[in-house]
């Protein structure tokens, strides 16, 4: 069995209404751009990559080669990934919880965006 999937698409994912972090995502392919809002403070709120899972851990490597484990909930998706390959996040922090949340490309581009977290809403 793989440690990692890759897409029927073979494209890497973008937040949707039903999957916003790496945890919701069915397969998860090596490369997915992600955002961290995990547990280390010199690594939260930047961008990394998702490598494999180990153990339930979601391995990340980021820019300067540092790889680090995060629970898979901890790591946003972007919100789109343009033609060269390059993600993009618009991150939100609920007006209810005060959790971080990437945004949609549709609630990015709607009229009035979204204040609160898809769990908030529901």
């Amino acid at each position: 069995m793989p440690l990692v999937g890759t897409s029927s698409s073979g494209q890497f994912s973008c937040a949707t209404s039903a999957h916003h972090t790496l945890r919701e995502l069915r397969t998860k392919r090596k490369g997915q751009p992600v955002f961290v809002l995990g547990h280390l403070l010199q690594r939260k709120g930047q961008e990394a990559t998702f490598e494999v899972f180990n153990d339930r851990i979601a391995l990340v490597k980021f820019s300067d080669g540092a790889v680090v484990g995060y629970d898979p909930i901890e790591l946003l998706l972007p919100t789109e990934i343009d033609d060269k390959g390059v993600a993009y996040f618009e991150i939100r922090p609920c007006a209810q919880c005060e959790i971080l949340f990437s945004l949609t490309a549709e609630e990015r581009d709607a009229e009035v965006e979204p204040t609160h977290c898809p769990e908030c809403r529901g």
